[in-house]
């Protein structure tokens, strides 16, 4: 239920009437009408009404339109900023009867305040036009066929143009160590820029290596467009975060009825049949208010999919539930999507997270129930082995690698040519898949086993595992690979300990 508060809070409208809206912040809005012609009858009750600069000749006098809105079911009225015919005894009665007036912004239209009023439903078009999809399609408008790159940067993602690939998380982190500057301050045509947009306070950031020229109008019309599409995706979250965080918390405590939480579920878009993948980030005992930022960061990486997701936090760790498309293992890029969730999140709040995904076909609410703990495992025991001094598996030297040890030339051979591209890799991207090989052979490829002790689902060992082998050009299923890496690892270990 909306409330006239929340026009002022989440609709980005302004108060004409302060005192108006401090006595009337908790009565309820059920819908938003247009008064074009005379006046308003048969409304809705608990409408807001917008009445437009053009329509106040054919209204009646100013001293007896607030009564006459009130008795048609208005409860406040939304005027335009610029208007220069608004009556001034009408406004002078409304806060005489303290009826609020709310201003609406020049660049703003009624979407964002219907939104407020009646959130779309999960995957109704009105939701899935200020999701992804959409702000790809704007950023193709602007790139065409340049060298230019444009990014959104959310809390836990980045959104970029269909026709470029998604920028990695080394690259990502160099374009936002650069300061922001004001729109008005671009230069025609900077390598780098990036601004924080007004309104949503999201990041736009251009990539332009070629240093082509650009139009700064169109720059600024990119990142208002931008602007506005990320706090549509604001505007529709916070609708349903009270819902979501209740689900949340009582898929976690399990406390009620698997026959309750069905239909809760399917109301938030989990419905019968879509295939989910439960997400948990533990982060350290001290982030207090910074949890919802984390949740906020998780609804992100859901937004990528387009799909609907569901995000809350409980017992100080954030869950998110998003809707996949396809099977799991068909999408590697969601290990990448999760490397650039962690870098923000530890750009943002001073730490690297630990996560947790767990994947399922959803029947009912007790699959949810298992993900999100199947997800919180997981991330515990990531968290867990990370704090350890020394999380590793021992990795016993053989005879091989022992007489190899005093022929140096043949030892630098295989460093170079088996570690040092994932060595690289993981000081580019700040990734672990040096230690997650390690772990593997430590325990003899058992993948069960190994990805239990990295704390990571088996579909991502399986994803690292193969990034690997396109690394190296080396596979881990043949014995004769298998052998050299692990020969090149215990090689490396006992030149580091020397």
């Amino acid at each position: 239920m909306a409330t006239i508060g929340d026009l002022a809070d989440h609709a980005g409208l302004r108060s004409l009437t302060p005192d108006a809206l401090v006595r009337t912040r908790r009565t309820r809005i059920d819908a938003v009408h247009r008064v074009d012609g005379g006046p308003p009858a048969d409304l809705p009750e608990n409408s807001a009404l917008y009445v437009p600069s053009t329509a106040w000749p054919r209204l009646p006098a100013p001293g007896a339109l607030t009564a006459t809105l009130r008795s048609a079911g208005g409860v406040a009225v939304i005027v335009d900023n610029n208007d220069v015919n608004l009556p001034p005894e009408f406004l002078s009665e409304c806060v005489r009867q303290s009826f609020p007036v709310f201003l609406l912004p020049s660049d703003q239209g009624l979407d964002r305040v219907a939104a407020v009023i009646r959130p779309p439903e999960p995957g109704h078009p009105a939701e899935r036009s200020a999701g992804a999809g959409r702000i790809r399609d704007v950023v193709d408008s602007f790139v065409g066929s340049s060298e230019i790159d444009a990014w959104l940067v959310m809390r836990g993602c980045v959104v970029g143009g269909s026709r470029r690939p998604a920028p990695t998380t080394d690259r990502l982190r160099k374009v936002l160590a650069r300061n922001p500057v004001t729109l008005d301050r671009i230069a025609a045509a900077p390598a780098v820029v990036t601004t924080t947009l007004p309104r949503s306070g999201r990041t736009m950031a251009l990539v332009n290596p070629q240093r082509t020229p650009w139009d700064s109008r169109r720059v600024r019309a990119l990142a208002e467009q931008l602007d506005a599409y990320a706090q549509a995706v604001e505007v529709a979250r916070t609708a349903r975060q009270q819902s979501e965080y209740a689900l949340i918390r009582e898929l976690i405590t399990a406390t009620v009825p698997s026959e309750a939480l069905d239909p809760w579920a399917s109301s938030l878009g989990l419905t019968t049949g879509i295939r989910i993948r439960a997400v948990c980030l533990v982060p350290p005992d001290s982030v207090g208010a910074q949890l919802d930022e984390i949740a906020a960061a998780l609804r992100d990486l859901g937004l990528l999919s387009g799909q609907p997701c569901v995000a809350g936090t409980h017992g100080g760790n954030a869950y998110a539930l998003i809707t996949i498309s396809g099977d799991p293992d068909e999408n590697p890029s969601f290990e990448d999507d999760l490397d650039v969730l962690r870098g923000l999140v530890e750009r943002q709040c001073g730490f690297r997270p630990a996560v947790g995904a767990s994947s399922c076909v959803l029947h009912g609410s007790d699959d949810l129930v298992r993900g999100l703990i199947s997800a919180r495992q997981l991330a515990e025991r990531q968290a867990r082995t990370s704090a350890r001094d020394d999380g590793s598996v021992p990795l016993p030297a053989p005879l091989a690698a022992t007489l190899l040890a005093s022929e140096p030339t043949l030892v630098t051979v295989l460093q170079r040519a088996l570690l040092q591209p994932v060595i690289d890799y993981d000081t580019q991207k700040g990734s672990q898949y040096l230690h997650t090989l390690r772990t593997f052979l430590a325990l003899d490829g058992h993948w069960g086993s190994a990805a239990s002790e990295l704390g990571i689902h088996i579909n991502t060992l399986r994803y690292r595992l193969g990034r690997i082998e396109r690394l190296t050009g080396r596979g881990v299923h043949a014995t004769a690979d298998r052998t050299d890496f692990y020969l090149a690892l215990t090689l490396y270990e006992s030149g580091e300990r020397r």
